[in-house]
Parts: C-alpha cells; sequence; structure tokens
C-alpha cells in the first residue's frame, strides 16, 4: 500500500494527539519501514521501525520449543539437587547424633535423696517455707503502711466532713 504524503502527515498529527486506531499506526510502520521517507519525516522513522520489532518478533515455533525444553531440564536438574541437599543435611545429622550418643555416658542419673531421715527433710522444708514467708513479709510491709494512711485519711475525712479538703490523697481508693 502507497501513502502520499498529505496521507501520512494527516495519520502522523492523529497519532501525536492519541486518536489514531491500530490500522492506522500499522500504515504508519509501513510507511517508515518499506517507503521512500522523505527528510524532514526521517526523525519519526526509528520510532515506528523499533516498535515494528519489539511489537512483531518473528522467532518461530522451533525457539519456543528450545526454550520449553531448556527451562525443564533446569528445573529437573535443580529438583534433584534440592532432593540430594536435604538427603545429606539428613545423614550428616543422623552421623552427629550417632558420635554424640556415643561420646556421652547414656547410662541414666540415679536420683539419691539428700536425706536420709524424713524428720530432717520436713525440718528442712519448714525452714525454706519460712525463709519465703519472711521475705514475702518484707513486700507487703509498704502496703501495709499505705492501708494505715487509707485509715487515717478516712479518720480526717469524718472530721471535715469532705474528702476534697484532705491534706493527703491515697491512690488504693481510686
Amino acid at each position: 500500500m502507497i501513502m502520499d504524503l498529505k496521507q501520512v502527515e494527516q495519520l502522523l498529527s492523529k497519532y501525536w494527539e492519541g486518536e489514531t486506531s491500530l490500522t492506522e499506526e500499522k500504515q504508519l510502520q509501513q510507511f517508515f519501514s518499506y517507503g521512500e521517507v522523505p527528510a524532514h519525516l526521517m526523525v519519526y522513522r526509528d520510532l515506528f521501525v523499533v516498535e515494528e520489532i519489539t511489537l512483531n518478533p518473528d522467532l518461530g515455533l522451533d525457539f519456543d520449543r528450545e526454550v520449553l525444553d531448556k527451562l525443564e531440564v533446569k528445573s529437573t536438574s535443580w529438583n534433584f539437587m534440592r532432593i540430594a541437599a536435604v538427603g545429606l543435611i539428613l545423614i550428616v545429622i543422623s552421623i552427629g547424633l550417632f558420635k554424640l550418643d556415643s561420646i556421652t555416658d547414656t547410662k541414666p542419673i540415679a536420683r539419691e535423696d539428700t536425706f536420709n531421715n524424713p524428720e530432717e527433710a520436713l525440718a528442712e522444708t519448714k525452714k525454706a517455707f519460712a525463709m519465703m514467708s519472711v521475705a514475702f513479709n518484707k513486700g507487703q510491709q509498704p502496703v501495709m503502711n499505705m492501708v494505715k494512711l487509707d485509715k487515717t485519711n478516712q479518720k480526717v475525712a469524718k472530721t471535715f466532713g469532705q474528702t476534697s479538703q484532705l491534706p493527703i490523697k491515697t491512690s488504693i481508693n481510686n
């Protein structure tokens, strides 16, 4: 199809405005690829020729088959490598566990009583609980002081008749 210069310039103006159809763009590609291009339109030639190459690659069916075959070969070799790596890791771990088991003494540890007399064990247990009780009571002393402060605040509140006039406020009742 041979286009005259006026048609090409009209299509180019439509192209720049974004109003061309795919058929008209194909006509511009054919014009710039196969026809004689005037000197003032040569700046647009590379634009349309490049689009033709990128839009219509003709590599053939054999190319697609070759690429797919190579991908399948690579994927099967990678699968084999993964399986081999997992197997090797399992073998190394099992050998390590076997060596560790043979190095360490696997005899069960016999637990012996620390006290031969049950009365001694009971006395020692009572002593441990008494120590815990002393420590627990020490932790409660600040709380008890707060309770005393709260009781004092309540007595003062009854004396004044209002809680807002209290000199000290506690956070226990809040």
